[in-house]
């Protein structure tokens, strides 16, 4: 049997540095075969952290929220396509169609605790513990933890803890109701067809 072929590694640059009310956030692709990110989330829970884009919002006690915004042209250069983040949520999820090795994207968001009696503030150490899952265009997913970094006390960094198969989207009820009901009628005709020829 011959071996398979090795497959590609993909990898990603990703620390969180300071207040996440004004600092940046950004992540450069750093995969080793050209393949591209075509996605990327982000997962607070567990941390007691919420996002907040929406300034008077619900999440947290911060009266000023900060929409997701790319910066600095890298929304251009990534190819980005769309973002899904719900006030007082604890995930993010952004597309890309054209992000290339060596590329970075870099955006803003704020996180506020959850907690309505905390200090709005949240430095970027108060994110370890979150996880991140990130597509990429050969089929795998990177995923991950954020971890404290050494001698930098309010500064959180991605930590790679696997790699996967980009899992299938599980399709909706009705989608799932709609192909059942076409593969009876499938096996219908084609015992019809069967019935006839014989």
């Amino acid at each position: 049997m011959a071996p398979l072929p090795a497959l590609a590694v993909p990898s990603l640059s990703f620390v969180i540095d300071g207040d996440t009310f004004s600092q940046p956030f950004s992540f450069t692709n750093t995969s080793d075969a050209g393949e591209m990110i075509t996605a990327f989330n982000i997962d607070l829970a567990g941390t007691g952290l919420v996002f907040d884009p929406v300034n008077l919002g619900a999440p947290g006690n911060g009266s000023n929220g900060t929409a997701f915004a790319a910066t600095g042209g890298t929304d251009v250069t990534t190819g980005l396509t769309g973002n899904t983040v719900v006030d007082g949520g604890t995930t993010l999820d952004i597309l890309f169609n054209d992000f290339d090795p060596t590329e970075t994207f870099s955006f803003l968001l704020d996180v506020d605790p959850a907690d309505p009696l905390a200090l709005p503030t949240v430095f970027g150490n108060q994110m370890i513990g979150a996880t991140a899952a990130i597509n990429f265009s050969d089929g795998q997913q990177l995923i991950g933890i954020f971890e404290g970094v050494v001698g930098n006390d309010d500064a959180a960094a991605f930590t790679a803890t696997g790699i996967q198969p980009i899992p299938p989207i599980p399709l909706p009820a009705p989608a799932l109701l709609t192909l059942s009901a076409l593969g009876t009628l499938g096996a219908f005709k084609l015992r019809r067809r069967k019935s006839k020829a014989g």
